[in-house]
């Protein structure tokens, strides 16, 4: 496989703006346009044709193009793609630092050559993170069809940061009936602990607003070990249909080179059990 990264970054400050009721004082616009190409050759063995011991599984998310990043070996199959990106940034200055008022991602693929279950272009995501205050963030995240013209996911989480100690945070999740399963209207929960400077414990919680099922759970214990960090996770699944799932999973992250955003895990679990 083979495959190459462009992008460029353009910025403007207004070191005049303020606002007391978002806690501004300055701005500045970052604005970094991207494109992602990759391309894999047909395999001599087609996945069909393999075992499927580790398969993708259907997600809500956007999967990586790249590999290992995509790690579903049993699945990989020929690939000519684009992923355009757009990332605009809002920073301003909130107690001597420079802290992120908005950051907003949005990502598009391209597919070259489509297979049979392809569309030339995938969904329109969207990430977004708005901190109005310091200790208030909203998150959300969305996938539009815009072949079929409906909203696939729509997922939004506020947390509350009152410090360093400990957070809660609450969101709602639609997922289309079709897109990935029967569909979703979720309710979650999210409170993470820091006992100390080592130690610290996140609970989430993913309760199904439609029949009154506690359908998900995740457990982590976080360690800092000064240069990385590990995480052990838990994970209960109720779907409804057949016995339970559990999964057992542990991950480290180095902190010079963070593979996910601090905080990050707050709104996407699913890759503390490498989905």
């Amino acid at each position: 496989n083979t495959g190459m990264d462009v992008s460029f970054k353009a910025s403007r400050l207004w070191a005049g703006a303020t606002n007391s009721l978002l806690q501004i004082d300055g701005l500045r616009h970052i604005i970094e346009p991207s494109a992602s190409y990759v391309f894999i050759p047909r395999p001599d063995t087609s996945p069909p044709q393999l075992p499927q011991f580790d398969s993708e599984s259907p997600s809500p998310l956007l999967l990586p193009i790249e590999l290992p990043d995509y790690n579903d070996i049993d699945s990989i199959d020929s690939e000519n793609v684009i992923r355009f990106g757009l990332r605009n940034t809002l920073q301003t200055k909130r107690g001597g630092e420079i802290e992120h008022l908005i950051d907003w991602n949005i990502l598009l693929d391209w597919r070259l050559r489509p297979n049979a279950t392809q569309q030339t272009f995938n969904d329109l995501y969207s990430q977004l993170e708005f901190h109005p205050r310091t200790w208030l963030t909203l998150q959300s995240q969305t996938r539009y069809d815009i072949n079929g013209g409906s909203l696939n996911l729509a997922y939004h989480e506020l947390t509350f940061t009152p410090n360093e100690w400990w957070s809660w945070g609450i969101g709602h999740e639609y997922l289309r009936a079709g897109f990935v399963d029967s569909g979703d209207n979720l309710i979650s929960s999210t409170m993470f602990l820091r006992v100390n400077d080592n130690w610290g414990f996140r609970t989430t919680h993913d309760f199904n607003a439609l029949d009154g099922r506690l359908q998900q759970q995740f457990y982590t214990v976080y360690r800092d070990m000064r240069s990385w960090t590990a995480a052990l996770t838990f994970r209960v699944t109720d779907n409804g249909i057949g016995p339970k799932d559990y999964t057992v999973a542990f991950s480290f992250s180095i902190k010079a080179h963070p593979r996910h955003n601090v905080g990050r895990d707050a709104v996407e679990p699913y890759h503390l059990v490498g989905e």
